[in-house]
């Protein structure tokens, strides 16, 4: 990963150079994307620094956004810096499974029922940088790197522990591919493709069973703005 910040930072410093347009345009604009969720999921019962049990799971949703970008052109290159601001919640759906807990087994307290865990990714905001170069009167196919925050919210349910309903900080980076059309009119649509990469996450019960979370997300978004 670092070396392919350096190869776009790089890009990205040339192409500035290059570029005869002292002032960029600006576009404002909606993305709705299609996207695949993975999540790695361990789970370390006593919080011993142990792997006790794994899961990977995955989960199709469709989120819309809202994003500001400026774009310098030259005659063949163009170099896009942007926000784009999910003002959504992106749920994971609800995991289930049935436990049976043996804690006071000898007074008769022994029993058994159904745990439960479900997440949403909160305030997602990503910092981006598109490199690109130029085709046809109008059109730049670019690459993308973004900086990603994130919150995500857990929320488990369980027979052996208290309730949980936590808040964490996640980060991560995105990296893609896409096509930009800017028309006469002013209308800019957009088609690219990403993966993004995030932070693993913690979350710790009261009787001290840690459970941890990957995500990875592959998105396919299309994008349509105003430039002004």
């Amino acid at each position: 990963m670092k070396k392919l910040i350096l190869t776009l930072s790089s890009i990205a410093m040339l192409m500035l150079s290059s570029l005869t347009t002292t002032a960029g345009a600006w576009t404002i604009g909606a993305t709705i994307s299609s996207n695949s969720l993975d999540t790695a999921a361990k789970e370390d019962v006593d919080n011993n620094g142990t792997t006790d049990d794994t899961k990977n799971v995955s989960d199709d949703f469709v989120v819309g956004s809202l994003f500001l970008e400026n774009t310098l052109m030259g005659d063949t290159a163009g170099i896009t810096f942007g926000v784009d601001y999910v003002p959504f919640d992106a749920d994971v759906d609800k995991r289930s499974i049935t436990q049976s807990s043996v804690k006071g087994a000898g007074d008769g307290a022994a029993t058994s029922g159904t745990n439960s865990v479900s997440a949403s990714v909160e305030d997602h905001t990503t910092y981006y940088i598109q490199p690109g170069v130029k085709f046809g009167d109008n059109s730049l196919l670019y690459f993308t790197y973004g900086i990603i925050t994130a919150d995500i919210n857990g929320k488990s349910t369980s027979i052996s522990h208290t309730d949980i309903n936590q808040t964490k900080s996640m980060d991560g980076e995105k990296v893609g591919v896409g096509i930009k059309t800017v028309k006469d009119s002013g209308l800019v649509l957009k088609f690219d493709i990403s993966e993004s990469s995030y932070d693993s996450v913690s979350f710790t019960t009261d009787n001290d069973t840690k459970g941890t979370a990957d995500l990875d997300n592959t998105a396919i978004t299309f994008s349509i703005g105003k430039q002004f």
